[in-house]
């Protein structure tokens, strides 16, 4: 007896505690969904359960920004300032160091490749939502962010996220971007152009700027662009050098008519010519340019200021009975 109760001592004796290997699949997912976001990047290098879980898990988060400045680039999982994984440059040797709060490592990887490679485990990941998704580049890191959201394309993956921002960014490598986003899921396209070289063609034809419900171009004057490919936008601010009264006329009779339009910002370099708000508003004077209007069934206020740089503003108002008895 004595012997069969060594022999059972012996089968329950254990070198160490159970690896995630050997672990059931809910424990795993249990372990997975007490880890923070940014932690699961290194998590998931541990072993191949813990890598399938979590590219297989919702990752927790709906807002990724990366700025891949040239020195140092950096990845936030969340709009608080704080808490980004930042990869930098190595002073002598090759490659990059990645830090996050009091931790780092050094890696032999660039850190553009590196911070990329971290992105790419996310983006892959199906369950992927975002509702914001910023991209701040230089000139020499668009390019490759471009090639790089092509590569992830090619495996029949695209972007999901409600908004995106692209800041300083060439005209080709906004189309390259918007390009590999969802189109339908994707409705707030914002982004910082500083080249006025390259035409919008491409991406006005595009199916995510077709689909989108808000747009916002900074840096680059939109003379370009027919005013009617903007109104199926129910949120607009542009840069125009001149708004014509025949396009203001187009504004009055089909956007503002639009059950979808909510307002229009739209900077003028040439200033807000007064004949252009008698378009939109025929009963329109300087000194009650504030108070609401109706046009077809709806309700709109125009302002124009010229503070810094001469702007109107159409917007959608909602008002109450004692407001329309003053109409």
């Amino acid at each position: 007896m004595s012997e069969n109760l060594t022999d059972e001592l012996d089968l329950m004796k254990i070198s160490g505690p159970p690896s995630f290997s050997d672990m059931p699949m809910e424990t795993v997912y249990k372990i997975v969904g007490k880890v923070d976001p940014y932690s699961r990047l290194a998590v998931r290098k541990v072993c191949r359960n813990l890598r399938n879980v979590i590219d297989d898990t919702d990752p927790g988060f709906k807002y990724v920004k990366v700025d891949l400045s040239r020195y140092a680039s950096r990845l936030w999982l969340t709009n608080i300032g704080r808490g980004a994984i930042c990869y930098s440059r190595n002073s002598n040797d090759p490659g990059c160091t990645v830090r996050r709060t009091s931790q780092s490592k050094s890696i032999e990887k660039t850190q553009l490749d590196a911070i990329l490679d971290d992105l790419a485990v996310i983006v892959k990941n199906p369950k992927l939502r975002l509702d914001n998704f910023v991209i701040v580049s230089s000139h020499e890191a668009s390019k490759q962010f471009v090639e790089w959201i092509r590569d992830i394309a090619q495996s029949g993956i695209l972007l999901h996220t409600k908004k995106i921002k692209l800041d300083i960014f060439p005209l080709k490598d906004v189309f390259g971007v918007l390009s590999h986003c969802k189109p339908g899921f994707l409705e707030d396209i914002e982004f910082y152009c500083y080249d006025s070289a390259g035409k919008m063609d491409e991406i006005i034809n595009l199916e995510q700027w077709k689909r989108a419900k808000s747009i916002n171009i900074e840096g680059r004057v939109c003379e370009d662009i027919p005013i009617e490919h903007f109104f199926h936008f129910s949120r607009i601010t542009i840069k125009l050098r001149k708004l014509s009264v025949s396009d203001a006329i187009k504004i009055r009779d089909d956007l503002m008519k639009s059950a979808h339009f909510e307002y229009a910002y739209i900077k003028i370099i040439e200033g807000v010519d007064p004949d252009v708000l008698r378009a939109i508003n025929p009963n329109y004077h300087p000194y009650d340019a504030l108070d609401p209007f109706e046009h077809g069934n709806y309700t709109f206020r125009i302002s124009s200021d010229s503070l810094f740089d001469s702007a109107l503003k159409i917007e959608k108002v909602s008002i109450t009975e004692d407001d329309l008895a003053l109409l």
